[in-house]
């Protein structure tokens, strides 16, 4: 009765006809339905073995199917979250090195705490400039340090992607 196609005359089209496909399907349920109570009433059979067997089959491949599928899915959403972690890892590495770097331009150890801005709110206080002079050398060597660890780890994980790729 919902989706009779005289509620939706006054419809677009395309409502209309998912009204029709839905109404043929409900229809074609109920007879199937009175045809397998019919036959029970009967004392027959609604399905013959063949019948069962085919669709247990069909079944079993819909099942593996979907099995490989989720598999599938769980792989790329776990290669997902470690590409993830990895960036977040480096950008974490990068921001420590940037603040690093900038309070060796600015003349202040890390442990130190940054000086205290104005208190007055009516002064805006001008954002700290860095100034143009180069890294020292032990901090081009730290950074260059880490890159070095990063291209041994991405070579490591690489060497393992593939050994378990041959396996």
């Amino acid at each position: 009765r919902i989706y009779h196609p005289d509620r939706f005359a006054d419809q677009p089209d395309d409502v209309r006809l998912e009204a029709e496909r839905r109404m043929k399907e409900a229809s074609a349920a109920y007879e199937l339905l009175r045809a397998s109570n019919k036959a029970l009433s009967q004392g027959q059979s609604v399905l013959n073995d063949k019948d069962l067997q085919e669709r247990a089959r069909a079944y079993r491949v819909a099942m593996e199917e979907r099995q490989r599928e989720e598999e599938k899915n769980r792989a790329r959403w776990a290669r997902w979250d470690a590409l993830e972690k990895a960036h977040r890892d480096r950008a974490e590495q990068e921001s420590a090195l940037a603040l690093a770097a900038m309070h060796e331009v600015q003349g202040v150890s890390p442990g130190e705490p940054r000086p205290a801005r104005p208190s007055t709110p009516h002064v805006k206080a001008e954002p700290p400039q860095l100034t143009a002079r180069t890294p020292s050398s032990a901090l081009k060597n730290r950074i260059e340090a880490a890159r070095r660890k990063e291209k041994e780890e991405a070579s490591t994980d690489a060497r393992k992607k593939s050994s378990e790729r041959a396996l």
